[in-house]
């Protein structure tokens, strides 16, 4: 079955490609600005309700159509970028998790004469949470369609040649649906300073503070926080194939109710990107993070990172290493390394989790985007009424562009 839905996916996006494959003029002058697409993909995933290594492992395959459209046009010296999308999701075998989704993602790259800019947008993105995601307890979440508002300002007055100061305003609203406990709101406030030398690195300093807020947990139950950070901000070309990116510093994170939760401690993400040929690049990270979650679900991939259920009430420590090797100029191949450990602050329980991903991906037209992947993925944990498992799943994914 699953071949089956491979054959015919890759033949019907293909068949659009060929009819589409070659674009009047007027549809290449509009292509920067307003791009129309459609995306068809199947999934398959051999253990889908996390099951552990001695529990009754269920497969499942589902496939996933979206329709969307992405925006940018300049306007003058102003910038508006928007990508809008819907996606309707089919399970073969377990109907109940069938679900209709949004992406709706929109940025105003502002300028104001010579000295002063920023960002204004907003996003919207529902889907189904990942199957991985856990409560306070450490218990999974039973599966629920996850609703994630972002609405963010920021402004930068560069006041001479090599220095810059900027402030910005995030305010995100992650809901479950029918877990009304689970609703957060995160408000985050950033102060940032900034040297910028001739040679395009950046030297900064970052001061946050950021409340979150749980409006429907009460008593010994509430989750309500302060956190407040001090970072250095390092963007750095060390030689001409050698990047380096780097936030790191400290972070303090008071509970309101319970003061045995808090933490205080080094905080941050080092990462080194390197060039070593014209065809092939390498990416090492690693890091020391409260309240981010590292690992994301392919559905949100890009969208800022959310202080969701399961990262407030762990740390995670890890380390990841990628990299791509443009094999042709229609074939590139990806692969990724991960593994991460987190700490519950709440409750006596640590986890390690590991991912690895191999991909290729196919330009067979200019417009057309075929990739498919397999991954290994796995949850071990010193807890043994913990759901631990271990899942392996293939994705193939088309997009096609008008």
């Amino acid at each position: 079955m699953l071949a089956r839905h491979l054959t015919t996916v890759f033949v019907t996006v293909a068949s659009v490609g060929l009819v589409h494959a070659a674009p009047s003029e007027q549809e290449l002058n509009n292509s920067d600005t307003f791009t129309p697409y459609v995306g068809y993909g199947v999934f398959r995933d051999d253990n889908i309700s996390r099951q552990p290594d001695n529990g009754v492992r269920v497969s499942d395959t589902w496939r996933r159509t979206t329709v969307g459209v992405r925006i940018d046009k300049p306007i003058s010296r102003q910038r508006i970028i928007a990508d809008l999308s819907v996606n309707d999701t089919k399970y073969d075998r377990f109907s109940e998790l069938d679900n209709d989704g949004r992406r709706l993602l929109a940025n105003w790259n502002w300028v104001l004469g010579n000295q002063l800019s920023g960002t204004a947008g907003s996003s919207l993105v529902e889907n189904l949470a990942p199957f991985e995601d856990v409560s306070a307890t450490g218990e999974p979440l039973p599966s629920s369609v996850r609703t994630q508002r972002r609405s963010f300002v920021t402004g930068n007055w560069r006041f001479h040649p090599s220095w810059r100061v900027g402030a910005g305003f995030n305010r995100d609203n992650v809901s479950y649906e029918g877990i009304p406990s689970a609703r957060l709101q995160l408000d985050t406030t950033d102060l940032t300073f900034d040297y910028l030398p001739r040679s395009q690195n950046r030297l900064g300093l970052l001061l946050r503070h950021g409340e979150g807020r749980y409006p429907n947990q009460f008593g010994s139950d509430n989750s309500d926080y302060t956190q407040n950070e001090i970072k250095a901000n390092l963007k750095w070309q060390l030689t001409g194939k050698t990047g380096l990116d780097f936030l790191g510093g400290w972070a303090r994170r008071t509970y309101d109710v319970d003061p045995n939760r808090n933490f205080s401690g080094p905080d941050g993400r080092l990462a080194l990107n390197w060039d070593a040929t014209g065809k092939t690049s390498f990416t090492a990270a690693t890091w020391r993070q409260l309240g981010v979650r590292n690992v994301r679900d392919e559905q949100t991939n890009g969208l800022p990172a959310q202080d969701d259920l399961t990262s407030n009430y762990s740390r995670n420590t890890g380390a990841s290493l990628g990299a791509v090797w443009k094999a042709t100029g229609k074939i590139t191949v990806d692969a990724t390394t991960l593994t991460e450990d987190r700490d519950y602050n709440r409750i006596d329980r640590s986890d390690r989790y590991r991912k690895n991903i191999i991909g290729v991906t196919y330009l067979p037209l200019r417009k057309l985007n075929v990739r498919l992947a397999v991954y290994d993925q796995e949850l071990r944990s010193n807890v043994s009424s913990a759901t631990t498992y271990r899942t392996k799943g293939v994705q193939l994914a088309t997009r096609y562009e008008f």
